[in-house]
């Protein structure tokens, strides 16, 4: 929950300081190995140089839970924000 807040957090400030969406979607989804969080905008501008630190070290603390983050441009002006990582399992 922590890592999927921080992500999400970062996801929306990034839209906040490099974007005018009219639209922004966010979908979660679970199965029986991983959980996603996706965060899409329709409004990147474009020319806005690289991802700054914040969606780096949230990656890299994803990759520490052994889950990845993916984040670029998609179709046309949209931008996405994804998170994948496993669920834990409970072994007794």
């Amino acid at each position: 929950e922590p890592l999927a807040q921080s992500v999400l957090a970062e996801a929306l400030r990034n839209i906040a300081k490099h974007a005018d969406p009219s639209r922004i979607e966010v979908a979660v989804a679970r199965d029986e190995d991983q959980f996603t969080l996706e965060v899409r905008n329709d409004g990147a501008r474009s020319g806005e140089g690289d991802p700054g630190m914040g969606l780096r070290l949230v990656a890299f603390e994803a990759l520490q839970q052994g889950g990845a983050v993916e984040f670029g441009p998609a179709a046309g002006d949209r931008w996405r924000v994804r998170l994948v990582v496993p669920l834990q399992q409970d072994f007794e």
